[in-house]
């Protein structure tokens, strides 16, 4: 006798800014990316409105023409299994509560894993992207008994979608690939810095987004001295992050620039004047933060196996360890 039932749940959502040109990455965790015409999909009552147009959000991700639009779409598809009572007489008359459970426990997990995916898609190159209006559908049986279920959430923002829509160019595979690869434990610890990138992105409010992306870079640089006699916090940030992403010939004005960049933050943040903290300002800070995460992520991948402590601290102790090498050299040779 069968002793679970069977779940089969469908996930389809719009990417927004995506062009064919994504289709070449994998996806981790079972996700596919496919260009369907929006009528072969769920989707085509969310995303276009009463009078039968577009919503005006998906406009500039059309692939085609708006009598017949497509769009890339994110999709996964999996069966799993569902404990026997919660197909009971008693559990289904009562409104299907632990079923409802269970498929709410699944779709945290799916929206956590496409968190993930869109950080480490903004971590890779510069643009961001969105995945709009996440349909899923969820059907479980357990021989003649069967629970149906379908909704709608959303994951995109409107302090963001509109602004700097994703160009993916396929440059940086191997970074995505270096990304996708991290352990699971070291993805969850490193959440928070993923977060605040994706903050750096809001086009309402400059100045929050550039002070997250300097506290980000503070999570990654700061809290771990050793014997560096550089100074305080400003001097430490700037020579760590130098250190991280410059080349010979540019370090100086990258030092520059990270001592600007620490100053506007601290300006903004206990002055209130964040006159300097344009667009293109915050997108000059995004990039040089970009390369840091990059770079750590990289380290952690490459150092992970022979590091005792595989904790994000354990990591970024000897991440800052090699940092201080580093700066020493370009000090030694005049550079910094």
């Amino acid at each position: 006798m069968d002793m679970v039932g069977t779940v089969n749940i469908e996930l389809w959502a719009v990417v927004l800014g995506a062009t064919d040109a994504l289709l070449n990455l994998e996806m981790p965790y079972g996700y596919v990316l496919k260009h369907l015409k929006l009528k072969d999909t769920p989707l085509y009552n969310e995303v276009v409105n009463a009078r039968g147009n577009l919503d005006i959000k998906y406009i500039a991700s059309n692939l085609t023409d708006e009598r017949t639009p497509e769009f890339i779409f994110l999709c996964k598809t999996e069966n799993n299994s569902m404990p026997l009572e919660y197909f009971s007489i008693g559990e289904m008359l009562g409104g299907y509560e632990k079923a409802g459970e269970y498929f709410d426990t699944i779709i945290n997990k799916w929206n956590k894993e496409i968190f993930y995916i869109l950080s480490i898609l903004r971590l890779t190159q510069e643009g961001n992207i969105e995945v709009a209006d996440k349909f899923y559908k969820i059907k479980a049986n357990y021989k003649c008994n069967n629970i149906n279920r379908s909704g709608v959430s959303s994951q995109d923002s409107s302090i963001s979608i509109y602004d700097d829509l994703y160009e993916w160019n396929n440059d940086n595979l191997t970074c995505f690939e270096n990304m996708v690869g991290l352990p699971e434990v070291l993805k969850d610890e490193m959440e928070d810095v993923m977060e605040r990138f994706g903050r750096g992105y809001s086009a309402s409010r400059y100045d929050d987004a550039y002070k997250n992306l300097v506290t980000l870079a503070e999570i990654i640089l700061i809290g771990y001295n050793s014997n560096d006699k550089s100074g305080g916090k400003k001097e430490k940030f700037a020579n760590r992050l130098t250190a991280a992403i410059a080349q010979d010939a540019d370090v100086q004005s990258v030092h520059d620039n990270a001592l600007r960049m620490y100053k506007e933050r601290s300006n903004e943040t206990h002055e209130g004047n964040n006159l300097n903290i344009t667009k293109e300002a915050l997108k000059e800070l995004r990039c040089a933060v970009r390369g840091l995460v990059q770079n750590f992520i990289s380290f952690s991948k490459s150092q992970y196996g022979s590091i005792a402590d595989k904790t994000f601290n354990g990591i970024k102790r000897e991440y800052i360890i090699g940092l201080l090498a580093r700066i020493n050299i370009l000090q030694t040779n005049g550079l910094l």
